[in-house]
């Protein structure tokens, strides 16, 4: 039956727990922005917050869940929940975090967004993540992290084909890669 004063509870997102490096070096003072966006909250606007990392370079967000009627409601039953975490370094901002995802995203999601690591000098990467909330798709998340779970597989930005290609479960650096190409070139010269 159809309850149009009802509100649900909508997970805007779960607590957040992360360390930024650089060169394996823990990056102090950094300011790292949450941007939260739900259709049926605050008339659609995001909902903005942030950070300092400390001096071993974490970071956190408290979770957040909000109250709306929407999920009960015909037209607003599908609507997702847009999650993003920005940091700014050399005058570029990078995506620590970047998912669409249901009201109540599941464990797999908290789980990444409580133990996320992050070195500045990643290339862009996409982890497909399957979950047990929605066993259809799996969900992408667009980042500069890295995460080691068996639900994840990992595709990393690759410049010379402007594509991304599949990386085992466990991800290395693609400067690892490129300077172990490079050194078989230059021996095989």
């Amino acid at each position: 039956m159809f309850w149009p004063f009802k509100k649900y509870d909508v997970e805007m997102s779960p607590e957040v727990h992360g360390v930024i490096t650089l060169e394996r070096v823990p990056q102090e003072g950094m300011t790292v922005v949450r941007e939260l966006f739900y259709e049926g909250y605050n008339k659609g606007k995001a909902i903005l917050d942030e950070t300092q990392t400390n001096e071993q370079g974490e970071f956190s967000f408290p979770a957040m869940t909000i109250r709306s009627r929407l999920p009960g409601d015909i037209f607003g039953q599908n609507f997702h929940v847009n999650q993003f975490l920005f940091v700014q370094w050399k005058n570029k901002k990078l995506k620590l975090w970047g998912a669409t995802l249901p009201i109540q995203s599941g464990r797999e999601v908290s789980d990444m967004l409580s133990s996320i690591s992050c070195e500045l000098t990643n290339v862009p990467r996409i982890h497909a993540v399957e979950t047990s909330s929605d066993e259809r798709l799996p969900i992408s998340v667009h980042s500069i992290c890295d995460w080691n779970s068996p639900s994840i597989n990992t595709y990393v930005y690759d410049q010379s084909t402007d594509t991304y290609v599949r990386y085992k479960k466990t991800p290395q650096p693609l400067e690892c890669i490129f300077n172990a190409k490079h050194r078989v070139k230059l021996d095989t010269e």
